[in-house]
């Protein structure tokens, strides 16, 4: 399979993980004018509406479909609350042999079923995000500055009884 086609399928399955997961979610989102990654997911908080979208939680999701791809220098932008990256069983075990894995994010790689899951964890719990920008910034990058975007579940915004002129 060309370094294409494994791309194309690994987004694809991103895709439908983040699409299930998050409220939000955005392919190739420019958050700089020098940076940009792969995909960007929000989930928002809980409490009131100002609440859930300051406490929310951005996912930056990095593929790459081989070591090559990996050592392109392109697509290493963690920015966000969580970072995934993405890429073949084989690859993250390469990766993981060589001490090669970026620190501060979880690697997801399919399974024999085709679901990608949890290979390894190098999140820095307790730490903090990775996280550079604001709320608004992140989610003003998902709605102007991606390739396309869905809003995947009915609730996002839901009215709290607070009055809101948009």
């Amino acid at each position: 399979m060309s370094r294409r086609d494994v791309t194309e399928e690994l987004s694809e399955k991103v895709e439908k993980k983040l699409r299930r997961q998050f409220a939000l979610v955005a392919r190739e989102v420019w958050v700089d004018p020098d940076h940009r990654v792969d995909f960007m997911a929000f989930s928002p908080g809980v409490g009131g509406r100002n609440m859930k979208l300051e406490h929310g939680r951005f996912v930056f999701v990095e593929v790459k479909s081989c070591m090559a791809d990996f050592k392109s220098g392109h697509g290493f932008t963690f920015r966000g609350d969580d970072n995934w990256l993405v890429c073949p069983r084989d690859l993250a075990d390469e990766l993981y042999d060589k001490m090669l894995l970026p620190l501060g994010v979880q690697v997801y790689c399919p399974d024999s079923g085709g679901s990608l899951r949890l290979r390894y964890d190098l999140s820095m719990r307790g730490t903090g995000s990775l996280r550079e920008d604001s709320t608004l910034c992140l989610l003003w990058a998902m709605l102007m500055d991606s390739y396309s975007r869905w809003r995947t579940t009915g609730d996002v915004f839901r009215e709290t009884g607070e009055n809101c002129d948009l």
